[in-house]
């Protein structure tokens, strides 16, 4: 299946944004930006000259902002972290410039190719790196073994056509294959709800036992914390969306430096405020006005509010009217994936002592151990990025910082002796634990696929949007198309 980058950009999307603010003159006219002198800080809007507030700086929100000041409105964006990006986190004091987030863009990203053209920061492509050096292990106990020796292995649960499956293919394996959707974009259909089971139920009617699911999902979940908790049905559009990236081409591409240069280069580019740890507590609308009350005790008001903020931080939020109905109950019970990760060094390469490859899938305390490639020269290796998922995620959480860095250290050396008094634990980072995130991507448990269709319609003038609330596609290519459909509705209401 060909696919034309620049024509899934949202085409359809863009070009409904041309027409439809076409017919809103008016708006446009009365609220055209002041430019900003060069070298100097735009001088702030007063509040009753804002049309749109939006609520985050993550992708989405510079997104909406960039959009909305094309079409001439007068925008100020609240940010809680002192940071801008969102879930876009590079760690730019470490080698390589490791990512605690967002990895890299598909070829099919058009959205996201477009921006960082936009933003002027170069692209390279990376997914030839990780296919670089010798296989994966598998690790069950303190035995490693070869995917050949995997395949052999007595106490390996899988259906025998699929033993020579790592633990950590098998669901994506299956789910490609047995996609029970005609067209993926039709997943969140009335006619598609039959579908929203667990992920538990649809491995088993594909033939997999209990020790199988929990040995190839449930230690380390792509989504979610267990195959009962996540909806196949959210699988399966993973699925298709993933396989539609893929048909754009082979390349996985990353921002040279760092991805979390993008929104940086983004967020210098808006012409209205930008205002950094402004933590959003209250949200109020009165009349033809909201008001946004913040931590610091500020307020903040304008003709129509965008809330980004993933529902896990929303939900500590006052707002007045209140949601109601299945927008409200999305709001309180939409799940965010637990992940969490430790990045290590190398002071020698151990791995040429032991001739084996450092890339680990683990059933134990130490979670998967990724390669990180990001140097100049694409052959050296520049780190070790160390992540548990889901329930690992929140056992590690339990402990102190230091306390995981040292039983990261402790168990690669047991496994691999070649690393004793080789290897250094850097930086621990939790997304749980992030305060205004609560958990990384989202995801959608049995029967919460209902709640797609409804928990992005606005209440009042209070608009939502953010990846969570994307209908086509996922991580930062979702975030921007949630943006695209907001801005829509801001600009038409």
């Amino acid at each position: 299946m060909g696919i034309d980058r620049r024509s899934f950009t949202g085409g359809m999307a863009v070009a409904g944004l041309g027409a439809l603010v076409g017919a809103a003159p008016a708006m446009a006219a009365r609220s055209k930006p002041k430019g900003k002198a060069k070298g100097k800080a735009a001088p702030a809007a007063a509040d009753g000259e804002l049309d749109v507030i939006i609520l985050g700086a993550g992708i989405s929100g510079l997104h909406a902002a960039h959009l909305l000041e094309e079409q001439g409105q007068k925008v100020r964006i609240l940010e809680a972290r002192s940071r801008v990006g969102g879930r876009i986190m590079t760690l730019m004091d470490q080698p390589g410039y490791p990512e605690m987030g967002f990895n890299s863009m598909a070829a099919g990203y058009g959205r996201g190719i477009d921006a960082a053209s936009r933003a002027g920061v170069q692209l390279q492509e990376v997914g030839a790196r990780w296919r670089m050096g010798p296989p994966p292990l598998v690790y069950i106990g303190d035995k490693g073994m070869t995917r050949e020796e995997w395949a052999r292995f007595p106490g390996n649960p899988f259906p025998e056509q699929y033993r020579n499956l790592m633990p950590g293919e098998l669901v994506g394996a299956l789910v490609a294959k047995n996609n029970r959707l005609a067209d993926w974009t039709s997943w969140n259909a009335p006619e598609s709800a039959p579908l929203d089971i667990s992920l538990h139920a649809r491995l088993r009617e594909l033939g997999l036992s209990d020790a199988a699911i929990h040995l190839c999902n449930d230690i380390a979940p792509y989504y979610g914390t267990n195959a009962y908790g996540l909806s196949a049905l959210m699988m399966e559009y993973n699925d298709g969306f993933v396989k539609t990236m893929a048909a754009a081409g082979p390349e996985s591409l990353a921002v040279k430096g760092g991805n979390l240069l993008l929104p940086m280069a983004l967020a210098k580019q808006i012409k209205g405020d930008l205002l950094l740890n402004t933590e959003v507590r209250g949200i109020v609308q009165n009349g033809s006005s909201v008001t946004v009350h913040c931590a610091d005790g500020t307020t903040h008001t304008a003709r129509k509010v965008i809330c980004t903020l993933p529902f896990s931080a929303l939900r500590h939020v006052a707002i007045e009217p209140g949601l109601s109905g299945v927008q409200a109950e999305a709001v309180a019970q939409l799940g965010y994936q637990p992940i969490s990760m430790v990045f290590v060094t190398a002071e020698t390469p151990f791995w040429e002592q032991d001739g084996l490859s450092p890339a680990m899938w683990t059933d134990g305390l130490l979670g998967n151990i990724m390669i990180q490639r990001f140097g100049d020269d694409p052959a050296q290796i520049t780190g070790l990025l160390v992540q548990a998922r889901g329930n690992l995620a929140q056992y590690w959480d339990a402990m102190a910082p230091e306390t995981v860095k040292a039983m990261v250290v402790s168990r690669i050396e047991a496994l691999r002796p070649a690393a004793k008094g080789k290897i250094r634990a850097h930086s621990f980072f939790s997304w749980a634990q992030e305060r205004f995130n609560g958990g990384d991507v989202s995801f959608l448990a049995p029967g919460q696929v209902a709640f797609v269709n409804e928990m992005a319609k606005p209440a009042g003038a209070l608009y939502f949007c953010g990846e969570h609330t994307a209908t086509n596609a996922r991580g930062l290519e979702g975030a921007m198309e949630s943006a695209e459909r907001v801005v829509l509705e801001v600009l038409t209401a």
